[in-house]
């Protein structure tokens, strides 16, 4: 090479070299603002004008930084589809659990030869086992992570759900019995609350309200169990292969928590052991005792009701709690479109109106067919009122408000069926189960509480 060429060179390498150093320059600008997601999140007051020559590639014409929509959230609790259906897949299997026990309450009660009275009984224990669960698991989940608690819920629930038809098959005593039932309780209410606690963590990450959709997955988990119960019964699989066949598919559908590890939003620094609702969510509370009482009596004593009083075949008596999981599980896939164009106490007027009408026919409808096609309406009726009730909670006192309300549900739900039993066995089961048709005539009395008017309490 010669010196003329060597000199050519060395000009054109001095005229490139301003273009090379704020090539540099903005990649490293690029690297720095996408490494660290903090220094993103600055404020339009603090962020200056900068010439297009230097602007990354995630700032605006103004230089203003383009702020993400998970920045400043743990990787693990930002918008996942895979976080997602591994949240679905934990609450299907619940529901699949939850409905196993329901579809299957009238063969336990006829293996165990129980009265109302004892069936009632029975039932109160697995209440007193989720009473136990719920708040220990509260208290556990900050500290041992709410995917882990969801779980260990899971593969609790596949030794617990056959366990009484274990007890009932080896001619264990009532009480033995009832000590399995409340295992049973323990394990549905730690995998409930922790996958609820999950499940807004994950709402909370995808930025946007899905709570719903995971709730219409438990509701075919409901509907799917049930219809197992049925199918079993009908195929001549006696009360545990059934029952263990149902908790064995919870456990696998539990596994996709591991899915969910990580991320758990840190425990708030003083938060009050326990706190009675005022004025303003007393009425939102007794919408949640109402309606998860309505749902729990319609589980256990629907198929009862059909099997003793209208002389049902066992799965047909297991498919009217189906045709209940399933009306309720088409509401809530429409129920955010219902809502926004009707309003929250429309929605509640028309749906506590059309579980009245539901349960007023369904109790005098003369065979089960038509019964359980009454009761399909009730699900229908109250399938958007929780979410409705749950969206008030929430704007009126905040996370707290969400508590009360999911602690006066759960005891609904799970203190509701021994009611009707005890009353049942004082009157018939007919009559008790008008407590389903007071609780629907409330819910209509009480819509103006879940109005968006409502202020913060």
């Amino acid at each position: 090479m010669t010196w003329r060429s060597r000199a050519a060179c060395i000009c054109m390498a001095a005229l490139r070299l301003p273009r090379c150093v704020l090539a540099v320059l903005r990649r490293a600008g690029d690297l720095s603002l996408n490494h660290n997601c903090a220094r993103s999140c600055v404020s339009e007051q603090d962020s200056k004008p900068v010439p297009d020559l230097y602007r990354p590639s995630n700032q605006d014409a103004r230089g203003m930084v383009r702020r993400r929509p998970d920045c400043g959230k743990p990787r693990a609790m930002r918008r996942s589809w895979l976080t997602r259906l591994a949240m679905m897949a934990v609450f299907l299997g619940n529901g699949i659990a939850f409905g196993a026990l329901a579809g299957n309450v009238a063969r336990l009660r006829e293996a165990a030869h129980l009265s109302d009275g004892e069936l009632g009984v029975t039932l109160l224990a697995v209440s007193a086992g989720a009473v136990i669960a719920m708040p220990l698991t509260g208290r556990l989940a900050p500290r041992i992570g709410s995917a882990r608690l969801c779980l260990l819920g899971g593969l609790a629930i596949v030794l617990a759900l056959p366990l009484p038809a274990v007890v009932v098959a080896g001619g264990g005593s009532w009480p033995v019995l009832l000590c399995a039932m409340a295992f049973l309780g323990m394990s549905l209410g730690t995998m409930d609350v922790a996958m609820n606690a999950r499940g807004s963590e994950v709402e909370v990450g995808w930025a946007a309200p899905i709570m719903s959709s995971f709730h219409a997955v438990w509701s075919v988990g409901g509907l799917s169990g049930s219809a197992l119960a049925g199918v079993f019964a009908a195929a001549g699989w006696g009360l545990l292969p059934a029952l263990a066949v149902s908790g064995g598919a919870t456990g696998v559908l539990a596994t996709a928590a591991l899915r969910l590890r990580g991320g758990e939003a840190p425990p708030a620094p003083s938060l009050p052991r326990f706190a009675l609702p005022g004025r303003a969510m007393a009425a939102l509370c007794a919408i949640a005792a109402v309606c998860f009482t309505m749902e729990g009596a319609v589980a256990d004593w629907i198929g009862v009701y059909l099997r003793t009083s209208l002389a049902a075949s066992q799965p047909a008596a297991s498919a009217a709690y189906s045709a209940f999981a399933f009306a309720m599980a088409c509401g809530r896939l429409g129920g955010d479109a219902v809502v926004r164009r009707f309003g929250a106490v429309a929605t509640q007027r028309v749906g506590g109106a059309l579980a009245a009408i539901g349960t007023a026919a369904g109790l005098s409808m003369p065979t089960p067919v038509l019964a359980a096609a009454c009761f399909a309406l009730v699900g229908l009726g109250v399938a958007n009122i929780v979410p409705v009730m749950f969206s008030a909670a929430g704007r009126r006192a905040g996370a707290a408000g969400i508590a009360m309300s999911a602690t006066a549900g759960y005891f609904g739900l799970m203190s509701g069926p021994p009611v009707i039993g005890f009353l049942a066995q004082a009157t018939s089961l007919r009559a008790a189960l008008l407590l389903v048709l007071a609780g629907a005539l409330a819910l209509v009395a009480l819509a103006p509480a879940v109005s968006s008017r409502g202020g913060r309490t």
